[in-house]
């Protein structure tokens, strides 16, 4: 499949939409710039900031700001107040009681200032030697192609001080600023990641902090809480968001929503102060699928669509991306975040998709879309006055997935030139005739060979019938490779049909009569990669196609091989584009059938995600 830019959607683009677009290309200028090779790329952190030497974590509670801090070696002199009373003996320096040390920190160290005007007092918890908490990132050492820094990697150094602190307040603030070391220009003292929680809520994604940085609090609502800095945000930072993904054979709608709002919507009973357990789940995961079944219509080129499948998940909002919860983990109702996929099948790329949004309140007002296509995405939002949002086709180069047979190459056949070999026969007799024949006889006997072996040469390239070889049992290395590469894509093609009965009959094109139901399980597993978080993603770009071990069928004309092959699997959920690099190994059998190679087994399918 290839396509071009350019695409877009009809719609009207309020301010607040540009805000929107800058975020959610973001991820995706990432994954363009860094996405090929042997990437292995979901949303990632740009700053990086989970790599510094120093992490503080935060979490803001209804009485406190409990402040954990992993520090660096480097660190231990600046901030030596935390260290124990035996670390301070080993490092000559006097020990002298906590409650000074907290204090002079509180003041003098990691200050949190609350309303702007009163310092918290901290309370040490403890502290203790540890091992760096491991925060893998797929882009650890990779240089950024803008500014041509290098991403950080993990502190060589794996050992950290792990400390723990309170800082109680009488009264819950309006805001609270949390100020780290500062130099004597006011900047951050030491290279620190911070990341801060609110009732089990991300405010932020991991962030540099390099000076005083001022959180607005929403007690009501930890999702509406935000730094004054426009840069201190998380990627997933609206409460609600929807992705409209449109595909050569299905429209997808994704929404993404607390279970508070879904509550307020749908009317479902949720008791706010119990977990919710994996029955509770199900209940609610089956309510919400009902629900969003007949809201929020989509018309696709000027029809209205009905959704062929509704489902629904828990979902779980980590540091690396979006995550299906399948465990039996009990969720909180508070923080508890579900994604609703309604599929719309099409028979090809549509023209026009609207789609109208109903779901609006008081708190919600408008809520961020963004369409997905081949050289997408295109953000925009719906709001009270413009609920329609248009995603218009403007593809400029595209191709629609097929399949096509995959005949049998020239040098697996036998090509007769029926006229020639007929007319050459004539002559042979017509000339064996003139060698018996009187003189007369003769002349004409000799003219007639002459005349037919005329018409022989002139028609050696018409009326060519191709015949099966039978001095040639196996194809070479060359058409062998080939014909299983055309089959593989095939296979790619064929996995965009979600209607059984159009799935079948492009299977049938390539695959031997009868054997489709059994060959189609392994190419399944070839073609649709289960990613960790219940991702699934789909695998295109076949390459690198190595055939060995060629040897032939036992029965019929065929041959059965080692293949190994190259293929990158990609899938698109809930606004983040995942990327693996797969390597695959397989015997497969071909056989020729009306001069076309057929699949007729795919066994012993390994496949390796690329780390």
């Amino acid at each position: 499949m290839t396509c071009a830019w350019m695409n877009g959607v009809t719609v009207q683009l309020p301010r607040s939409a540009t805000r929107i677009a800058v975020a959610a290309l973001l991820p995706v200028l990432w994954i363009a710039l860094f996405g090929g090779g042997q990437a292995s790329a979901d949303w990632i952190n740009l700053t990086s900031a989970e790599k510094l030497p120093s992490i503080a974590e935060i979490t803001v509670r209804e009485d406190r700001v409990h402040l954990v801090l992993q520090l660096s070696e480097d660190s231990l002199d600046m901030m030596d107040e935390l260290l124990s009373d035996d670390m301070r003996r080993e490092r000559g320096i006097e020990p002298e009681p906590i409650e000074q040390r907290m204090e002079r920190f509180a003041r003098d160290k990691f200050q949190i200032i609350a309303d702007g005007a009163d310092a918290l007092t901290a309370t040490w918890r403890f502290s203790e030697p540890r091992a760096r908490k491991d925060r893998s990132s797929p882009v650890n050492g990779v240089v950024h192609p803008l500014t041509r820094q290098k991403a950080p990697e993990p502190p060589d150094n794996s050992r950290v001080l792990h400390a723990e602190i309170d800082y109680f307040f009488e009264q819950r603030p309006n805001t609270l600023t949390f100020i780290p070391p500062l130099d004597d220009n006011g900047r951050a003292a030491i290279d620190m990641g911070f990341i801060v929680f609110q009732k089990g809520v991300p405010v932020i994604d991991f962030r540099k902090l390099t000076g005083p940085a001022t959180l607005m609090i929403n007690w009501e609502d930890p999702w509406y809480s935000a730094f004054e800095n426009p840069s201190l945000t998380r990627h997933h930072r609206w409460p609600i968001m929807s992705f409209i993904y449109v595909e050569p054979r299905e429209v997808r709608h994704e929404v993404m929503l607390r279970l508070q709002d879904l509550q307020d919507w749908a009317g479902v009973n949720i008791d706010g102060n119990a977990r919710i357990t994996e029955d509770g789940r199900s209940r609610i995961l089956e309510a919400a699928s009902r629900f969003f079944e007949d809201k929020n219509p989509v018309i696709i080129d000027g029809a209205p669509a009905e959704p062929a499948t509704v489902s629904s998940d828990f979902l779980d909002l980590t540091l690396a991306g979006v995550q299906v919860i399948d465990d039996d983990r009990t969720l909180d109702p508070a923080t508890a975040v579900l994604g609703v996929t309604l599929s719309y099948p099409v028979g090809q790329m549509p023209e026009e998709v609207t789609t109208i949004w109903q779901l609006f309140s008081d708190r919600i007002e408008t809520v961020p879309v963004t369409s997905i296509d081949p050289v997408g995405p295109f953000p925009s939002e719906f709001g009270v006055t413009y609920p329609s949002h248009t995603w218009t086709n403007r593809l400029l180069r595209y191709e629609e997935p097929g399949v096509a047979t995959v005949p049998v190459t020239d040098q697996r056949a036998m090509k007769l030139p029926l006229l020639t070999i007929v007319l050459a026969v004539f002559a042979l007799n017509a000339a064996a005739f003139a060698l018996k024949a009187s003189k007369w006889a003769r002349f004409m006997g000799f003219a007639a060979a002459l005349i037919f072996a005329t018409g022989a040469v002139a028609t050696t390239d018409r009326f060519i019938a191709t015949l099966p070889n039978p001095f040639s049992n196996l194809p070479g290395e060359n058409e062998a490779q080939n014909a299983v590469r055309s089959v593989f894509e095939n296979a790619n093609a064929a996995f965009y049909e979600i209607k059984d009965k159009e799935f079948d009959a492009e299977l049938s094109k390539f695959v031997a009569g009868g054997l489709a139901q059994i060959v189609s399980i392994e190419l399944e597993r070839a073609n649709r990669i289960e990613l960790p978080g219940g991702m699934t993603a789909r695998v295109g770009d076949i390459r690198d196609v190595k055939i060995t071990e060629i040897r032939p069928l036992d029965a019929g004309r065929g041959f059965s091989a080692l293949a190994q092959w190259s293929a990158e699997a990609v899938g698109q959920h809930w606004g983040y584009l995942h990327l693996r690099d797969l390597d695959l190994q397989a015997r497969v059998e071909m056989i020729e059938d009306d001069r076309v190679w057929r699949l007729a087994g795919l066994t012993d399918l390994t496949i390796e995600i690329r780390e």
